[in-house]
Order: structure tokens, then C-alpha cells, then sequence
């Protein structure tokens, strides 16, 4: 109760990327811990045109480009890399429960 909604997004390109296929993987195992609505999460794929520019937002907004492949967290640099499932169990509940 009271917790906030958490977008997680993945860094990396989607056409034969096992690192994306993990990540998206660990999401949909973690998803049901977590009330539904609170999560949700999409792939920034940087071989298409939509992807670089949202790579390039995410640039902006978090003060540098994110690494290829790694996790955002609320438009946060969470993981320079794709985190294994307690790690970012653990980022998501701590973004749910913050108060920004």
C-alpha cells in the first residue's frame, strides 16, 4: 500500500541480445512479488530510431549515456549492467517506496 509505480528500462539491442532477453527474463519472474500496476517495463532497443532517441533522453536526464546493455530505474542508472534477480528484486521494491 502506498507504493509508487516503477519503470524499469532495458538498455540494449533487442535483435539477438541474450543480456536483453535475461533482463526481461528476471522482470517477468520478479513482476508477480510486486502489486500489479506497480511494475512496468520495456526494451530501449538502440538498433532502431526510437531506441537511440530515447537512449539519447536518457542521456540527458541521467547526466550521462546509459551503458549498453543496463537497467534505468525511473530514469536512474541503476545497473551498468544487467543485475542479477535479488539485485534488482531489490532496486524496484527500494524505487517503490521512495517519495520522489
Amino acid at each position: 500500500m502506498g507504493d509508487q509505480r516503477v519503470v524499469v528500462e532495458i538498455i540494449a539491442k533487442k535483435k539477438g541480445c541474450m543480456m536483453c532477453d535475461l533482463a526481461t527474463a528476471i522482470l517477468e519472474e520478479i513482476a508477480p512479488e510486486f502489486e500489479p500496476g506497480i511494475l512496468a517495463w520495456e526494451v530501449v532497443d538502440v538498433g532502431s530510431r526510437e531506441g537511440v532517441t530515447r537512449h539519447a533522453e536518457l542521456g540527458s536526464i541521467c547526466g550521462r549515456m546509459p551503458a549498453v546493455p543496463s537497467i534505468v530505474i525511473n530514469e536512474y542508472i541503476a545497473f551498468d549492467n544487467i543485475p542479477d534477480m535479488e539485485s534488482l528484486t531489490e532496486a524496484v521494491r527500494k524505487a517503490s517506496h521512495s517519495n520522489n
